[in-house]
């Protein structure tokens, strides 16, 4: 097919002389924004940029076409806007002040696009078949998936989905995404934005991005959905885990079931507001399956479902075998007489008498102490979404081996890449705290306790400081964002916010930041205030 002939926002064939696509109704002589890629745009001597499809995070995402294969593609480029800014001819120049960053970040997207590139045999997983430099930045090739996102997948479905059609479509997806966390890959975009139901009616889940565009403590401008992004995503040097995409999955199963949104993960961290289910959902759900939502919604990471494989497994559970999973959660039932759950409460109920004898000798031996002095903490805690607290107890040991490992030398390391390396003598990286530094880029490790070379026992951790980054910055540009997200990114970042001005004469909508003091782009100092000029226009009214 003649390219000059064919539509630049699907692909499809273009009819002589037609003003628009008959099939999406893109214009025949559309052009993209200034700030991205011209249409017809050719890359790599190969590939053809049609119309924006997705901007923000650290991407924006084309459709394309391939001359080579003659198929329609999906193309992303790496794109941080906050840190760069596009040149005549289409090259992308890094801010000033902002090299360092721009390439750290773009090598991260490099790495991210082949370990997805490796999924290949991941079915929920489009992965790129090409990637490749040019114009100053990095892109990526991928074969275009038609469908529908989940969202409007949803809402063509009578607002809802049955239990049932909700676990055909989201388990593989869970099983598949074990897979990319045992790959060390983590989305921190789930969500039903994200999730596309493709023509044969299965999940594929798209825009994998670097961490630092799904997080609100870094140089990109944050690319989190609300209700979706868990609680920690909005923390300043918080971890996020495999905890924080069982977060991401069981809010779109929650949305999947119920038509819902689940409510901001920050504000549900302030206010610890419960999920509601509709009557009619929740009479039509099994029990196990809402328990074990619930425990995937915790607001505390370290007390939400840890991986997927677990949610997995409680979604797909009997309501008998969840009981026997979490038999502190409700009342054990009768045993029924030669049933396999009465082998389980013989063995459990063994298991919990040698555990108690077990004990009862370390304590003889004082190994554990059962009562009096400091050794044994005892917390009680109360999460929101629990009916009952959950108890917890530390237990000290005494420390055995001998000095025989040298500590590895972690100064200059990136914490995100090293955190989770496995060191000689089974030793653990601990993150300790920040520090400002004009010197060692944001992210790097500053220094680092025990030094590099001393000899220490097997299993020492290593507590690391981290660079924040400089202590003077460029003040964002937050025009077109919610006041409350622009609030929370400016404090996350360090900055005082004053009180919002109210603008009566506005070209945004109620709510919407148009313009702040500082300016966009002028310097600024950590711990300076900024007032935010906020749209009051008020709302009209049909007569």
């Amino acid at each position: 097919m003649a390219t000059n002939m064919m539509c630049m926002g699907c692909m499809h064939p273009l009819g002589e002389g037609e003003a628009k696509c008959a099939h999406c109704g893109y214009p025949a002589g559309g052009v993209n924004p200034p700030e991205y890629l011209r249409i017809r745009t050719l890359l790599s001597g190969r590939y053809l940029v049609g119309r924006v499809l997705e901007i923000g995070g650290d991407s924006a995402v084309y459709i394309g076409y391939d001359k080579q294969e003659e198929c329609a593609i999906t193309l992303r480029e790496f794109f941080p806007a906050t840190l760069c800014v596009r040149q005549q001819g289409g090259a992308l120049k890094p801010a000033e002040g902002r090299e360092a960053t721009f390439a750290t970040y773009r090598t991260k997207f490099l790495s991210v696009a082949r370990t997805v590139a490796r999924l290949r045999d991941v079915l929920v997983v489009v992965p790129p078949y090409d990637i490749f430099e040019e114009n100053g930045t990095a892109y990526t090739v991928a074969e275009f998936c038609e469908g529908k996102s989940l969202e409007k997948y949803v809402a063509a479905k009578d607002g809802h989905l049955s239990f049932e059609e909700t676990r055909r479509l989201f388990l593989p997806l869970l099983s598949a995404l074990s897979t990319i966390h045992a790959a060390g890959l983590l989305h921190l975009g789930i969500s039903p934005k994200n999730i596309l139901v493709d023509a044969e009616g299965n999940l594929r889940l798209k825009n994998f991005a670097i961490p630092e565009t799904r997080t609100v403590n870094t140089d990109c401008k944050p690319n989190l959905i609300t209700g979706y992004a868990a609680p920690e995503q909005y923390e300043v040097g918080a971890d996020c885990t495999p905890a924080s995409d069982v977060y991401g999955v069981a809010a779109s199963i929650f949305f999947a079931m119920t038509g819902r949104h689940p409510a901001d993960a920050a504000q549900r961290g302030k206010k610890a507001d419960d999920l509601l289910m509709p009557a009619q959902v929740a009479d039509k759900t099994p029990a196990h399956v809402k328990e074990s939502l619930i425990r995937a919604l915790r607001v505390h990471p370290q007390r939400r479902t840890q991986t997927v494989q677990q949610l997995l497994d409680e979604m797909t559970a009997t309501s008998a075998v969840a009981a026997l999973i979490h038999e502190d959660d409700e009342e054990e039932a009768p045993p029924k007489k030669g049933g396999a759950r009465y082998l389980w409460i013989i063995f459990i109920a063994a298991f919990a008498a040698l555990a108690v004898v077990m004990v009862l000798v370390l304590n003889s031996l004082g190994v554990i102490r059962l009562g009096g002095g400091e050794p044994t903490v005892t917390t009680t805690t109360q999460d929101p979404l629990t009916m009952s607290p959950t108890t917890s107890t530390a237990f000290v040991s005494t420390p055995t081996g001998e000095a025989l490992f040298a500590v590895q030398n972690l100064t200059g390391s990136v914490y995100s890449l090293v955190k989770d390396s496995k060191l000689s003598g089974d030793m653990k990286i601990e993150l300790k705290g920040y520090e400002y530094s004009d010197t060692v880029a944001k992210g790097q490790i500053l220094s680092q306790t025990p030094a590099a070379g001393e000899k220490v026992d097997r299993g020492t951790v290593i507590s690391v400081v981290i660079s924040a980054g400089s202590s003077t910055g460029v003040m964002p540009d937050l025009t077109g964002w919610k006041e409350e997200h622009a609030k929370l990114y400016l404090e996350a970042l360090g900055y005082r916010v004053a009180e919002s001005l109210r603008l009566q004469v506005s070209s945004l909508d109620k709510g919407l930041v148009e313009r702040s003091s500082p300016k966009a782009g002028a310097e600024i100092t950590l711990g300076d205030t900024v007032t935010l000029y906020v749209s009051d226009v008020s709302e009209t009214t049909a007569e």
